[in-house]
């Protein structure tokens, strides 16, 4: 999945979870969700594809054994530092990565040998080339786009903007958390920049 998707997927059930927990998101869940749905991708792709510790781009952050414990921890420390809300965004984002990734590469692409990688290190899929991190992201793009000029292809926009579109809605609903965030740090960075 690209990087929109995944915060898509991630906001789609954080937004669920604090509504049927009767939570509010503010701008720092709504972070935090964001960073969650990145973070195996932030990890496991430049270790693979620039720095070659890793067999491939979908290998150490995307495991469940690594991903399960890690996403507890977080929650844990989150909930002593009073921040539960923020913990468990991070986590539900984080841990919608693994099956999203699995029926995005399995439905649209057919490949389902991506399964094995989120057991590392008992197993793991595909290795990825060393061709670096922007061959690699450069060959993915290519991908894609020779997927969309295929007949089926309207499935995937289909899925695209009902996606989007639902997380969008939901966020705007939440009352948009993360945009009164960022203008403050605009707006301090202009301050510090301006001094």
């Amino acid at each position: 999945m690209f990087p929109w998707e995944h915060a898509a997927v991630g906001y789609i059930l954080v937004s669920l979870w604090a509504r049927v927990t009767g939570r509010k998101l503010d701008g720092w869940a709504a972070l935090a969700v964001l960073v969650g749905t990145q973070f195996p991708d932030l990890v496991d792709k430049p270790l693979a594809w620039s720095f070659g510790v890793l067999p491939s781009g979908i290998s150490m952050a995307h495991s469940i054994l690594v991903s399960v414990p890690f996403s507890i921890v977080v929650v844990a420390v989150a909930r002593r530092y009073g921040a539960t809300t923020v913990g468990v965004a991070f986590a539900l984002g984080y841990l919608s990565h693994i099956p999203a990734d699995l029926l995005y590469n399995g439905f649209f692409f057919g490949n389902y040998d991506v399964i094995r990688a989120f057991l590392w290190p008992l197993s793991h899929g595909s290795e990825s080339s060393m061709g670096g991190f922007f061959a690699q992201t450069w060959f993915y793009l290519r991908r894609f786009v020779v997927f969309l000029r295929r007949p089926e292809a309207w499935i995937l926009v289909a899925f695209e903007l009902a996606l989007l579109g639902s997380a969008v809605w939901l966020w705007l609903g939440d009352g948009a958390p993360g945009v009164g965030l960022l203008k403050r740090s605009v707006t301090g960075i202009r301050r510090g920049v301006t001094k």
